[in-house]
């Protein structure tokens, strides 16, 4: 995964992130007084996956790193990831969802201030080893704000997604799309779509009216034309939130539906 293309695809301006954005958008160019600016570097942000976003922060906050323009970018662009993928340190729990502007205030000055507060000073002098071993402690703690998954429909999640992604690895918008390509991966079957009786588990709370209303209301997640984007883009984060909640609800009623039927 491509850490800066999925900062420049998913920042909105009301974001505190965004103040890293031009920073980020131009850390390959270089200005240019008469045809302004021009790309010059291909620095890569890539990563594997969370827990090598993960590994990669540790390496920024050693006591021996000084802080380019690269390392600006990969400092901002991974709190970024990490605070979009629901992650906390549980030892400094603002950091990812509002970063410094300069990572040294953090990576030196707060984890400095952090191991001094806790007596592992040596006469107000923090030692290299202390620091390296501080920052290997540091819990990473993921903050669900959603509603649990079975590991089997995790699994299945992992199938369908293009990235063979776990769906906690998932942006917002990109849950969603998920969601509903689950759901329809589900019900249909030799192009057609099961009939299911969600009564068995739900009650009358949810029916097959109401599921085909919200797999039309997630098509825009799926599809990437302007009126797809500009719809997106119209959701609150909290009405997001709430979709995929009552999707994650849908599916473990269909899995328990089919299970049943089995």
């Amino acid at each position: 995964m491509d850490l800066r293309d999925f900062y420049l695809q998913h920042i909105k301006e009301d974001e505190y992130h965004h103040r890293f954005h031009n920073e980020i958008e131009n850390v390959n160019k270089e200005y240019n007084i008469f045809t302004g600016y021009e790309e010059v570097n291909d620095i890569e942000f890539e990563v594997y996956d969370t827990e090598e976003a993960i590994l990669k922060f540790r390496e920024l906050c050693q006591p021996e790193v000084a802080f380019d323009t690269e390392k600006k970018c990969w400092f901002y662009l991974i709190t970024y990831y990490l605070h979009k993928m629901g992650y906390e340190i549980k030892e400094f729990p603002r950091v990812l969802a509002r970063p410094p502007v300069e990572p040294g205030e953090f990576t030196y000055g707060e984890i400095r201030n952090r191991i001094i507060a806790q007596g592992g000073d040596d006469n107000g002098t923090v030692r290299y080893a202390t620091r390296r071993a501080f920052v290997a402690s540091l819990t990473f703690e993921l903050k669900s704000n959603h509603i649990e998954i079975t590991d089997s429909i995790n699994q299945k999640f992992i199938e369908i997604s293009t990235r063979q992604s776990s769906f906690n690895n998932m942006s917002t918008d990109e849950k969603l799309a998920e969601i509903a390509n689950l759901i329809e991966n589900m019900l249909k079957k030799d192009g057609k779509f099961l009939s299911v009786d969600y009564s068995l588990v739900c009650f009358e709370y949810i029916n097959e009216e109401t599921v085909k209303e919200y797999r039309h209301r997630l098509q825009c997640f799926r599809h990437s034309s302007d009126k797809s984007i500009q719809e997106r883009a119209s959701y609150t984060n909290e009405q997001k939130s709430f979709l995929i909640d009552y999707g994650l609800i849908i599916i473990k009623a269909i899995h328990d539906v089919l299970q049943m039927a089995e």
